[in-house]
Order: structure tokens, then sequence, then C-alpha cells
């Protein structure tokens, strides 16, 4: 609390970025707190995540840079969303489903029933459906 009330009796600066820089100063010219405002949450100067998919930098000069985590993902029909993760994961690997319900790993092959045979395979990229023959 005694940092807050530092930082906001010294004034602000607002930056492009959304976030709001302050220096806070005790009177000895020796010790300076630099810290960013974003979204109503003061920071440290230094790496921060606001959001699960968020991640910011608070620079020294109080600029802050945030960027959206990218989610790479392969194509699967069991993604599971961890709490606390931004991305879902495919814990089984690629996959995908034949039309009895079973979950086939990419480039295994099911079969289903005497005459049909199901595959994902490499041409299938992105399809959660299995191509049986």
């Amino acid at each position: 609390f005694v940092l807050i009330s530092l930082i906001f009796e010294s004034g602000a600066v607002p930056l492009e970025s959304g976030g709001t820089a302050y220096e806070a100063e005790t009177g000895n010219d020796q010790y300076q707190t630099k810290t960013c405002l974003y979204d109503g949450t003061v920071y440290p100067k230094g790496s921060f995540k606001p959001s699960l998919c968020k991640e910011c930098i608070c620079s020294e000069n109080g600029d802050v840079q945030c960027t959206d985590i990218e989610c790479f993902i392969y194509p699967c029909v069991d993604k599971v969303h961890k709490p606390g993760d931004c991305c879902p994961m495919c814990p089984n690997g690629q996959n995908c489903k034949a039309p009895d319900g079973t979950v086939i790993r990419f480039g295994e092959e099911y079969v289903m029933s005497e005459n049909v045979v199901c595959v994902c395979d490499k041409d299938q990229w992105g399809e959660l459906e299995a191509l049986c023959k």
C-alpha cells in the first residue's frame, strides 16, 4: 500500500500501448521505483502476465509492450484445456475419429470392419474425421 500511494502522488504519463508509467520517489535520490499501470493494476519493471494468454514487459522507462500468446496445436479430437494454461493441448498427439467413434493416432490404421480400414494420414491435415476405405 505504501508503494501505491507513492506512485499516485507522483503523477502519470499515458503510454500508447494502454499502460501508464509511474515513478515513485521517496525524497531519497538513490531510491526510485519505476512501475507501470496496465488495465488498473500496478506492475514492477520486468515481465508480467496480465492474463493467461497475454505477456507484457514494463520497461526501464515505463513503456508497456504486450503480445498475445499464439497457440499452435495439432488437430485432435481429444483436446484438453488445463486450468492455468493459455493453450489447449492434445495429450494423445495428432489424431482423428473413425465413424464408429474410435480415436485413431496420426499415421495408424484402424480396421473398423472386415472390409473397412480407416486412417489419419498426412493428406488430411486438419481433418478430424478418419479416411475410411
